[in-house]
Order: structure tokens, then C-alpha cells, then sequence
């Protein structure tokens, strides 16, 4: 092995940590109406008062949500827990589930991950006797509801990236808290799977907790996480991309979302009933997908679909692979009657919830961040929506722009390939939005010992100069013997039978043409 290798992958990661900006100290935000949020709920313990906690049904609402019951809980206080439906309720607070709580005698109501754009339904709240504390980080209106307290990052200039809702619920239970705490670690972890759910990105303090997180989830001993953890087998950024955070969404996605919340709170059997949820929101995802990719005109900027049997907890999973898969914005729309939901996702060219604003004459209600977003909206406006939506995607983006993409970090030689360059790459950990795993290209490779694997030989198993490689969905590739081929790829580390070897994880291939491939020269490793 070349005594030049470690000293380029050392390099590679220099370069990386400068241009993710991963090296930035960390700035923890801080909100101007925290000590009146803390002061308010230490009152309410004190008083023994009606508490309330209304969350949403995602796994970054979810566990914001069981953040703060746990700190109520160590107080000796049940509140009352109200996570929406997605079918009957929708996303946020509504008019009729404030009156459930004026019904219920709630004197304080506080939202997790949701409550920005809740105007209207915080003064309906407030008129009933209620203070209201609004904790949210997703993209401001024109206005901010009239609440006793709001904690939102962007109210707050706290740098970009902003904590995800449960990363905001963390930061004020570490308020209320005023110190270490017993539960610390369980509740660093549920932080950080809220965290690497909801696609945030993994710089500043978001990098720092995530990292803490996953330090206490291979620490923690008892139920329900460490439960979740070893039935998962999770324990980097990427499983709980993968394998935990699908497992709570999939409760809000297939029924009702309470039960995740019991996963995470009690574990025992409902944690096994959530794996099989998400195996059967497996299926259904691929069911929709393919139904969705025989609709949609792939020569439109847009990618748009509709359809009476599309259920609303799924939508957002079809218009995700449809914008992966194309590398233009998609929109997928659940008819029910004459109302109308929607899911939105796009490529970073274009914001779907600015698109949304621009638009929102259309719609009844709309909400998310620049590359996903949802929105609700009359049966009658479906086709001026798609319309006007296609009409600011062509305005805003060009040809180029909606192209499918795969960055790449460095050009690498396959003689390169070493533990030595595994162990740098994962001092960039932990992978996820805004640090992804690196790629690398390889140039003018032969592929040896080809065998496809998997149900219908759906994926691809081969070795590159004598390292392993895997590459998930491309058992159908024209491999011929002899033929050189590009192939785009992460290294990973292979454990198996207690040896470590390197491995790569092929994400795309193709036979090498005679145009070389620019990658700048600033990132070319090992060549």
C-alpha cells in the first residue's frame, strides 16, 4: 500500500470539514421568550395546573412530544397528549381540537413542532383561558400567532441550520431542567432520532447533538430505546434514517400515531407492532409508487399526480422518490370528496413552500420548508394549482437545474481503498442533510466475480481490484466481462465474522466513455 494514502485521506477530510463548514463552533440557540416559557410551565407544575401537549405525527413531532411528557412525568403530571390524525384531523391545530381543550379545562397548551402558522386557533385558545407556548421551526407566515411565549429559531436569529422541533423541545426541557438530569441521555437520544428524521441539516448544533445522541443511544439499558435499538440493530445516523425513524412514521402514516408514541414512552409490544406497520408501509409505498410513475409526465417541470385512493399518509413518500428519481419538484395530491391534500418535494433549484406562497390564494391551508412541504386546498383549484405551480418552477429553474444528480466528493483510485481512508471518513460522522456521506468516483474499473442477488436478482454483488462491492437495485445493469465501467460509490466498513474489510456501496454505474469526467482538483484523492 502506497505511504501516500493516509496522508490524502487526511486530506480529503480536511477539505470536506471545510466545505461543510463542520468545523464552525457550535452556537446553541438561544430564545428571547425561554425564561418566560420556563417561569410559566414551573408555575403550572407548581399549581398542578390542566396541562396540554399537542405534537404532530411524524417522528420529529412524535419524539418532541415525548420530550416533553417525560419532563411532566419525572414531575409526577400525565398531560393531556393530543397527536392529530392525518386523515381526519390533518396537519396542526384546528378550531375543533381547541375546543377539545376548552373541554377539557386546559389552562396551558404547549405545541411541538407545530403552531407557527396557527393564528386563528392560538387566539381561539387564548379567548378560552388558555396560555399558549408555540415551539416550532418551520418557515413563518406573514404573521406569528398572538401566544404567551414562541420559540421558533428563526424568531430568535439563530444560525442556519435551525433545530428540527424536537431539537427546540430539547432545548427547552434543558431549560426547565436547569442542569444535568436523570433521564439526560434517553432524552438526548429521542432529540437526536427527531433530528435525523426530519432532514435538517447536520451542522452546528444539530451536528453536535446528533453526535451526543448517538453517544447515550449505545449507553442506554432499559425500555423502550434500548428495546428499539438492538430490535433495529441502529446505532449510526443512517440506521436511525432507515431503520428508526421509518418505524415511528409509519404509525402516523398507517394509523394512529399515539401508538408510536407508546413505543418510545412504554415500549413492550407496541414497538413490535410498528415494525410490522412499517413493513406493511413497505409495500404500500411501493404500490403507490408504481402507480404514481405510469400518471405523471416526466417531460414537465412538474411532477404531478392525483388520485382518490392515494392516502394522505403515504403522498409524501410517492413525491419523494419521484423527485429523487427525476431530479425535478413533485407534487402528490390525496382526493377525498372536494377537499384536496397535497405533499410536495423538490430538488435543492427550487423552494416548494416559497412556490406554495406564491400560490396561496389556491389554498386553505400550507406549511413545510423549501424541499418539502404539504399544503390542503379545494377540489376545484386542483388543476389552476398544477398549472400556476409548473408556470413558477419554469420561471425559476432551468433545464439544467431539473436534471437528476449525484455529487461527487473525489476521484479515487481503487488501489486506494483502505481502512485507513474508512477510519477518516468516519471522523465526518454523523451523516445526514447538509453532510452526506461522501461519494467517490471511480474511473475505468473491471468488475469481477458479478452475481446478482436478492429477490429477481434485483441487486448487484461484484468486487472492484478485490473489494467487495454492493449495489442495492442494480442487478438489471448490462454487466458485460471485460467492459470497463464509472461507477459512483461510498466506502464503508464490511464487519463480518469479527473482520473489518472495506466495502463499497455502488449508488450508480456506467460503461466508461471515452469524455473524461470533471471533478475539481481540489477534492481528488489518491488518483
Amino acid at each position: 500500500m502506497p505511504e501516500h494514502t493516509e496522508l490524502d485521506a487526511k486530506h480529503m477530510v480536511e477539505t470536506l470539514l471545510r466545505q461543510r463548514q463542520l468545523h464552525a463552533p457550535v452556537t446553541e440557540p438561544s430564545f428571547t421568550d425561554m425564561e418566560k416559557s420556563v417561569d410559566r410551565i414551573h408555575r403550572a407544575v407548581s399549581c398542578r395546573e390542566h396541562v396540554a401537549i399537542f405534537g404532530d405525527y411524524d417522528c420529529d413531532g412524535i419524539t418532541a412530544t415525548a420530550l416533553l411528557v417525560r419532563y411532566f412525568n419525572r414531575r409526577g403530571m400525565n398531560p393531556l397528549v393530543r397527536l392529530p390524525h392525518r386523515e381526519r384531523d390533518g396537519y396542526g391545530l384546528s378550531s375543533a381540537i381547541i375546543d377539545e381543550f376548552i373541554q377539557s379545562k386546559v389552562t396551558l397548551l404547549i405545541t411541538v413542532d407545530n403552531g407557527i402558522s396557527a393564528l386563528q386557533e392560538v387566539a381561539l385558545a387564548t379567548q378560552g383561558g388558555m396560555d399558549v407556548i408555540v415551539t416550532d421551526h418551520h418557515a413563518l407566515g406573514e404573521g406569528v400567532p398572538n401566544a404567551y411565549a414562541i420559540l421558533h429559531p428563526a424568531l430568535a436569529g439563530a444560525n442556519e441550520p435551525h433545530p428540527s422541533g424536537a431539537g427546540v423541545a430539547y432545548l427547552l426541557v434543558q431549560a426547565l431542567e436547569a442542569g444535568p438530569w436523570q433521564e439526560q441521555a434517553e432524552d438526548c437520544v429521542l432529540a437526536m432520532c427527531g433530528t435525523v428524521a426530519d432532514l435538517v441539516g447536520l451542522r452546528g448544533f444539530n451536528r453536535q447533538l446528533v453526535s451526543q445522541g448517538l453517544s447515550a443511544l449505545e449507553k442506554v439499558t432499559g425500555e423502550p430505546l434500548a428495546l428499539l435499538r438492538e430490535s433495529t440493530k441502529a446505532r449510526t445516523s443512517t440506521d436511525i434514517a432507515f431503520r428508526i425513524a421509518p418505524r415511528i412514521n409509519a404509525a402516523g402514516r398507517m394509523g394512529e400515531p399515539d401508538l408510536a408514541l407508546k413505543a418510545l414512552l412504554s415500549g413492550g409490544d407496541a414497538i413490535a407492532e410498528i415494525e410490522e406497520l412499517n413493513t406493511k408501509r413497505q409495500q404500500l409505498s411501493r404500490d403507490l409508487y408504481e402507480d404514481a410513475v405510469v400518471r405523471v409526465d416526466f417531460r414537465s417541470p412538474l411532477l404531478f399526480a392525483a388520485d382518490e385512493n392515494y392516502p394522505n399518509g403515504m403522498i409524501g413518500l410517492v413525491a419523494g422518490r419521484l423527485t429523487e428519481a427525476s431530479g425535478k419538484p413533485s407534487c402528490v395530491v390525496g382526493i377525498r370528496g372536494t377537499e384536496c391534500t397535497a405533499s410536495l418535494r423538490s430538488p435543492a433549484c427550487y423552494s416548494v413552500v416559497e412556490g406554495l406562497q406564491r400560490c396561496s390564494d389556491l389554498l386553505t391551508r400550507f406549511g413545510g420548508h423549501a424541499q418539502a412541504a404539504g399544503c390542503n386546498f379545494p377540489l376545484s383549484a386542483l388543476e389552476e394549482l398544477q398549472d400556476r405551480l409548473k408556470a413558477d418552477i419554469e420561471e425559476r429553474t432551468c433545464d439544467e437545474d431539473l436534471l437528476p444528480t449525484i455529487q461527487v466528493d473525489a476521484l479515487l483510485s481503487p488501489h486506494h481503498i483502505s481502512l485507513d481512508l474508512c477510519n477518516a471518513i468516519d471522523t465526518l460522522e454523523p451523516f445526514g442533510a447538509g453532510n452526506a456521506e461522501p461519494r467517490f468516483l471511480l474511473q475505468s474499473v473491471l468488475l469481477g466475480d458479478v452475481r446478482r442477488v436478492g429477490t429477481d436478482g434485483a441487486h448487484l454483488q461484484c468486487t472492484v481490484a478485490g473489494t467487495k462491492a454492493v449495489g442495492f437495485g442494480l442487478g438489471m445493469k448490462d454487466i458485460r466481462t471485460g467492459i470497463p465501467f464509472d461507477i459512483i460509490c461510498c466506502v464503508q466498513k464490511n464487519h463480518w465474522n469479527g473482520n473489518t474489510q472495506p466495502q463499497l456501496l455502488i449508488e450508480d454505474m456506467r460503461a466508461t466513455k471515452t469524455e473524461a469526467i470533471h471533478v475539481p482538483a481540489a477534492t481528488k484523492v489518491a488518483v
